[in-house]
């Protein structure tokens, strides 16, 4: 949408003297926006923010502020207050200058005295105000104290100005549009986003080197990500240059494959993404603080649009409560456990438990029984000590016979160990814990610490015997688990649901209610 289709949105309500405010704002892909800034209960959208910080130059208004002015007058106000902005930010930023503040004053004085082509022109500039200041062939200062600026020069710096607009758009319609350049010049000729990356293949036939191929990395797999590295490459060779091209891309697809298939092997996560249905019906309107959320695919990459990156934990933020104005929401990955941040609208709503797949259920049951007294940490893994060796278990060489080496855990001294465990650190995160076998909450597995690795132990099968199991500690209250949250929020899900089909299903007749 250009400028003047935006502000036509909104010309009813300024012949209304309408009092609902509205902002006026450009895109970063140069779309204009009129748009409504406040809910029915008088409340700012949380977007608004995000508007103002992709165009500092937009303005709100209401229909009264324009006294149900006509559409020319509309669009040179609007126009003019855009520069009005873009001088204010000069002065906070310390450039403030005669020349600046001698500009702003002319343009509102003379905004009239230009065409329709040189103002819509203007609404194509991202600063306007600086346009302005490089089209103008002389400095419009004065020292005459009854002026703003150089009121003499204003008509020679009118037709100056216009005649360098026509020049400008004359070359647009000469030349094709430019594509826009990658990187040192060159145009972009094909591009592939795929594992945090884009990979550009681009050409200046005018550079020393004809074809450049750049990958550029990413930090993140969600849509808002900044350019973390760059790997570049020369040629003049196409064939060289396509060659490197498709090799980056097919490199790129082997990395999420293989990261696909391993979770799937290892994890049992199958790529499946998890769409509004999956969620308690009524919760995109709820509190996320705490909840197991599903974000919604399209605030993903499209080669992460699964499971295993829609599904996180709320913790925090503005965007977290229905009402608030702000629309962060901060949350924890359920597979990860990385922190990723989600803007509220991305958001479809609260898991429903019993549609989680089976890999989320298990990861939940894996993070309360880490929860549970006497599990500690040790080289990347959880164990929670099991018991101790009994008669009935032999001497240590018999006990060893039951014992092997696990080289997929990797905690040992040896080459492929991670080379840094020790049998006295084991023990030590154990809390000084006097069991033999300890058993690892990953895998499920006994092991048994030795003195240069942890050797996994296989049970042997033990004869019926009424042993007496050791007191248990008391149980200390621990906080509601994610289930827990889960449930409860099912049934905040369930009485909001029922709460509105009792006020769809009554209505009022002769004030009465049926």
């Amino acid at each position: 949408m250009d400028f003047s289709s935006a502000i036509n949105t909104k010309m009813q309500d300024i012949k209304d003297g309408s009092t609902e405010p509205f902002i006026l704002y450009c895109d970063n892909d140069g779309g204009w926006h009129c748009n409504y800034t406040q809910n029915q209960y008088g409340e700012t959208f949380g977007w608004v923010e995000d508007a103002k910080a992709q165009d500092p130059l937009a303005v709100i208004y209401t229909g009264k502020d324009l006294s149900n002015g006509s559409f020319p007058t509309v669009y040179d106000t609007m126009l003019y207050d855009r520069i009005k902005s873009e001088y204010y930010i000069a002065r906070s930023s310390g450039r403030d200058s005669d020349e600046i503040h001698a500009m702003t004053c002319f343009f509102q004085d003379n905004i009239g005295a230009f065409s329709h082509k040189f103002t819509d022109y203007l609404t194509t500039i991202e600063r306007p105000l600086a346009a302005l200041m490089k089209m103008s062939p002389f400095s419009l200062t004065t020292d005459n104290k009854d002026w703003t600026y150089h009121e003499e020069l204003a008509h020679e710096a009118i037709e100056f100005m216009e005649n360098e607009v026509n020049d400008r758009l004359h070359d647009w319609d000469d030349k094709p549009m430019p594509q826009k350049p990658s990187r040192e010049g060159y145009t972009e000729l094909n591009k592939v986003s795929i594992n945090n990356s884009d990979i550009i293949l681009s050409e200046n036939p005018d550079a020393e080197y004809r074809y450049m191929v750049v990958e550029n990395r990413f930090t993140s797999y969600y849509i808002d990500s900044g350019d973390n590295n760059v790997f570049t490459g020369h040629t003049n060779d196409y064939l060289e240059a396509i060659t490197e091209f498709t090799q980056r891309v097919q490199s790129n697809i082997d990395c999420v494959q293989s990261r696909r298939d391993s979770r799937r092997d290892m994890d049992g996560i199958d790529y499946i993404e998890l769409k509004a249905s999956d969620c308690l019906p009524g919760s995109d309107n709820a509190d996320f603080t705490g909840k197991l959320i599903i974000a919604k695919a399209n605030a993903l990459k499209p080669e992460y649009r699964s499971s295993e990156h829609q599904l996180a934990v709320c913790s925090h933020g503005n965007g977290a409560r229905p009402k608030a104005l702000g629309t962060s929401v901060f949350c924890k990955e359920l597979f990860t456990g990385e922190t990723v941040v989600f803007r509220r609208h991305e958001i479809a709503g609260i898991a429903d438990p019993d549609k989680l797949p089976k890999w989320a259920l298990d990861k939940i049951a894996f993070m309360e029984a880490v929860k549970e007294p006497g599990v500690f940490e040790y080289g990347g893994f959880h164990f929670k000590p099991h018991r101790k060796f009994e008669k009935r278990d032999g001497d240590f060489n018999q006990q060893m016979n039951n014992a092997a080496s696990d080289r997929s855990l990797g905690i040992a001294t040896y080459e492929w160990g991670n080379g840094d465990y020790s049998h006295a650190a084991f023990y030590a995160a154990s809390g000084e814990s006097e069991a033999d076998v300890f058993k690892c909450l990953e895998n499920g597995n006994l092991y048994i610490p030795a003195a240069n690795e942890i050797f996994r132990y296989n049970e042997p099968p033990q004869k019926q015997k009424s042993v007496e199991k050791p007191a248990q500690p008391p149980k200390s209250k621990n906080p509601p688990s994610l289930l827990d949250e889960l449930d409860d929020a099912r049934a905040e899900a369930a009485a909001r649901n029922a709460a509105a089909k009792d006020k769809a299903q009554t209505r009022k007749r002769d004030d009465v209610e049926i």
